[in-house]
């Protein structure tokens, strides 16, 4: 065919060439007019802009699979990897060892709390929201971890939630705490940078480098399962697998917890349910059956009390002389037999139980029902009618106790009543813990919240209530924020008119200064009560309050110059130094009870609020090694050592009778021994002491459910028990003491919980 006879409309020739393979035809037109030269793009401009936006489309589509593969790290992983490492940081930090189910239930607490802590950063899908959520939370957990190692370092115990809360909240104005506080953070700013190491590393990680997406899709489902399974898994090993699972059961104890099974889990813990597993309360009692101890019928008809064991007691007398030994003995002066057999009050107790308001308060009733009361015997009612003067001495030291140094104090530690063995527990919450056990007879079974909940609650049993009903001229005075601790509003419902600190009325006699002066205190309120006879008075000192140092504590400075012949390094000579305040002021109330001739009238009680923690190894109180050991002259590894202190009870009437405790007395014993011997109307079987003299055997009790009794001691951290040499142990002791110690426990905290003296004596 002639090629002319091809032409595009009737103008143009066409030439007809083959088809490429896998066209329809052999034949394809093309514009000879049109056709590019050899070289030059074939493609048409149609074409090329397809396929030039093809391209791009592509470019995109590999930039979103790229970016999809690499980014940076997820915030939730922040938060994950924060939690193990705050949690294995604090416990390396601590001091003591961890054996390996120790280590075991943290690392699984840990896991399980860090992923749970993670999901609750992946709430919101945006992105910025995410991140501000991780680290929020990895915040949170920071400054929890570093509050609880502050506050250990400082006092050596946790604070619950409570606690921080409450208590310390409230106190966090006052100036010691805020500068022991800030003694703490400055001491321990290496710990704080190492703290927010991370958080700055996962930021600085994300700014320059890109990563391969970690579960981004159903990440929350992830976090959920495997968190709840670690805990799940944690729960089954600690309760019912690990060594120390008596720990969060029945020897449950805040501090010791913490240290056996990570903050987290027994911090939500306390919160969520603090009572301990199972409830020792539930006793069996003589239903409706009139115990031989009931109060009842003519006093006259009851007999005497028995006489304390002379094996754990001497004594009162005058002196006689022995056909035997030539030696002086006490001999038992003669006064009125006591008006009933047992210590016990006109309380209808089987009517209480049938009329209970709760099934709670129902077994409370029953528990003390089915005590015994101790008995009365030769020593009660001694000081009845007598003045009391009661001071808790602040970080006070049996090894204060000297002829050369402190001749007062030594001549009222061993002309009164001689006590031999005696405790101050530390029950967890330092001064305020210590007060409401010296006053109360009562475990502080809430730590520093415990005086806090007397507030509006009827405390019948205190010295300051019982003496108060009588008549008596009561005053509570300090030295220092007469608002610190709520002690304003604690101590006038613990028994006392008027309670005067530095703010409302010391200020007039005491100097400001830190610590402030005891002796000053001593020589200004003696004259505002000494002819207001009878009275009842209660101080708490704090002149021996840490820091020892001859810069950070005036009373030390005061008195430099009069220990530097002392044996021991700079530290140890400042605590005895402002101690001394502590003689002077004891020196100067002698003086002036005998310059009144009320001496023999006047019982004077010191205990202390704690053991000197401010010698502890501490960054808060700037001891780079422990002072106590150096102290005691012996290694302190246990709450025994620890704890092992001094008590005075002492009246010029008593001088010559050569009284002794040997068994162990702790600060439980100073309200029911007091009550018997000022011979007034209580109930022993109402407090968790015991009269020392009476008939019952001693016990000492710590709040983890450590003991001591005449027989032995047991260690609850250790869970071993020590009998003493050549003592024959019955079958089940120690679980009978250790069920004992658990009802006490126990029945303080109910007695808070409840306000349980206001159902048997009626609201404040």
């Amino acid at each position: 065919m002639d090629q002319n006879e091809f032409t595009r409309n009737g103008k143009e020739p066409l030439q007809q060439t083959p088809r490429t393979s896998g066209s329809s035809g052999g034949w394809r037109n093309v514009d000879l007019n049109n056709a590019p030269l050899y070289g030059a793009d074939p493609k048409p401009a149609q074409y090329r802009q397809t396929a030039e936006a093809a391209s791009e489309a592509g470019q995109r589509s590999a930039a979103r699979k790229k970016k999809r593969k690499a980014g940076p790290l997820p915030p939730w992983l922040l938060v994950l990897v924060c939690h193990l490492y705050y949690t294995f940081l604090f416990h390396l930090c601590l001091p003591g060892k961890l054996n390996f189910g120790q280590r075991f239930a943290i690392t699984l607490f840990a896991l399980g709390f860090g992923m749970l802590s993670a999901l609750l950063a992946t709430i919101s899908k945006k992105r910025w929201a995410h991140t501000l959520g991780a680290v929020l939370v990895t915040a949170f957990w920071a400054v929890m971890f570093l509050m609880e190692f502050f506050i250990h370092d400082a006092f050596q115990m946790f604070y619950t939630a409570k606690g921080i809360f409450g208590a310390g909240a409230e106190n966090a104005g006052q100036s010691d705490f805020a500068a022991r506080t800030m003694d703490s953070i400055l001491g321990g700013f290496w710990l704080i940078v190492l703290f927010i190491l991370p958080i700055a590393a996962y930021f600085l990680i994300n700014r320059f480098c890109r990563f391969r997406r970690i579960l981004t899709r159903g990440i929350r489902r992830y976090l959920a399962i495997c968190g709840g399974l670690f805990i799940a898994l944690a729960l089954l090993f600690s309760y019912n697998i690990s060594a120390d699972s008596r720990l969060l059961t029945d020897h449950y104890q805040f501090t010791d917890a913490v240290k056996r099974f990570g903050l987290p889990y027994v911090m939500l813990r306390d919160i969520v349910d603090d009572q301990p597993t199972g409830d020792p309360l539930d006793v069996s009692y003589n239903d409706g059956e009139t115990h031989e101890w009931d109060y009842r019928g003519d006093p006259s008809e009851t007999d005497p009390g028995e006489t304390a064991n002379p094996d754990e007691t001497v004594q009162p007398g005058e002196s006689g002389e022995t056909a035997e030994t030539g030696e002086t003995e006490p001999v038992t002066p003669e006064r009125p037999k006591p008006e009933k057999e047992y210590n016990v009050m006109q309380i209808d107790f089987q009517s209480l139980i049938d009329n209970a308001s709760s099934d709670r308060v129902k077994k409370v009733h029953q528990y003390v029902y089915s005590l015994r009361p101790s008995k009365t015997n030769d020593m009660t009612g001694l000081f009845k009618g007598k003045n009391l003067i009661f001071i808790s001495a602040e970080g006070f030291a049996k090894e204060l106790i000297d002829p050369d140094l402190t001749p007062t104090l030594y001549r009222l530690a061993t002309k009164g009543i001689h006590f031999t063995d005696y405790y101050q527990p530390a029950w967890g919450g330092s001064t305020s813990t210590g007060e409401f056990s010296n006053l109360t007879g009562i475990e502080p079974a809430d730590a520093v919240q415990s005086i806090k909940e007397t507030i509006g609650h009827n405390m019948y049993l205190t010295m300051g209530n019982q003496l108060m009903r009588l008549g008596y001229f009561s005053r509570a005075y300090h030295n220092n924020d007469y608002t610190y601790y709520g002690r304003d509003k604690t101590h006038e419902n613990l028994g006392y008119e008027k309670f005067i600190g530095m703010g409302n009325g010391m200020e007039e006699g005491v100097k400001k200064q830190w610590p402030e002066s005891d002796q000053e205190m001593i020589d200004y309120t003696v004259p505002l009560y000494i002819d207001k006879q009878p009275f009842s008075i209660y101080y708490m000192t704090v002149s021996g309050h840490g820091l020892y140092s001859w810069q950070g504590n005036s009373m030390s400075y005061k008195h430099k110059d009069e220990v530097q012949d002392l044996p021991y390094g700079e530290t140890l000579k400042a605590f005895f130094a402002c101690n001394l305040e502590v003689e002077y002021a004891m020196r100067d109330l002698v003086q002036m009870l005998e310059d009144a001739g009320i001496a023999d009238d006047t019982v004077i009680v010191l205990a202390t609020d704690h053991y000197p923690y401010c010698l502890e190894k501490s960054d808060a109180w700037g001891n780079p090694v422990s002072y106590l050991e150096e102290l005691y002259g012996y290694p302190v590894n246990d709450c025994f050592a620890q704890d092992h202190n001094g008590l005075i009870i002492w009246s010029g009437c008593i001088e010559d009778m050569g009284l002794e405790v040997t068994t162990p007395v702790y600060s439980l014993d100073i309200v029911p021994t007091l009550s018997n011997l000022f011979g007034v109307d209580y109930d022993s079987r109402l407090l968790v002491g015991r009269d020392v003299f009476s008939d019952q055997e001693p016990l000492v009790l710590w709040p983890n459910c450590s003991w001591i009794t005449d027989k032995g001691r047991y260690n609850a951290r250790t869970n071993t028990f020590t009998p003493v040499e050549g003592v024959e142990i019955p079958d089940g002791y120690v679980d009978q003491i250790d069920t004992i110690v658990r009802q006490k426990i126990r029945y303080s905290k109910e007695v808070l919980d409840l306000d349980y003296f206001a159902t048997i004596f009626g609201k404040k």
